[in-house]
C-alpha cells in the first residue's frame, strides 16, 4: 500500500471535520496530498504538526484539530 492510500485511510477513518457523512470519500484529498508530501521524513511529532498546519490552512485556525488530536491519529 502506498503512502497516499495509508494516509487517506487514516484521515477518512478519523474524519476530523465530520464531513464524510455528507460528502464523498475524496473530501480530504487536498489535505491528504499535503500531508503525504512530508512523508516519509517526518517523525510522529513533526507529522502531527504538519497535519495540524494543513487543516488550519485549509479550514481556518478555529477549524483545525488540536495538536493532541493529530498525534493520537494512528
Amino acid at each position: 500500500m502506498n503512502h497516499y492510500q495509508i494516509v487517506k485511510e487514516v484521515i477518512n477513518e478519523w474524519d476530523p471535520k465530520h464531513l464524510l457523512r455528507y460528502t464523498s470519500e475524496d473530501e480530504y484529498e487536498p489535505e491528504i496530498r499535503l500531508i503525504v508530501s512530508s512523508l516519509p521524513t517526518a517523525s510522529v511529532e513533526k507529522l502531527a504538526v504538519v497535519i495540524h498546519q494543513v487543516f488550519e490552512e485549509m479550514f481556518s485556525r478555529s477549524g483545525a484539530p488540536s495538536i493532541n488530536n493529530c498525534i493520537q491519529v494512528h
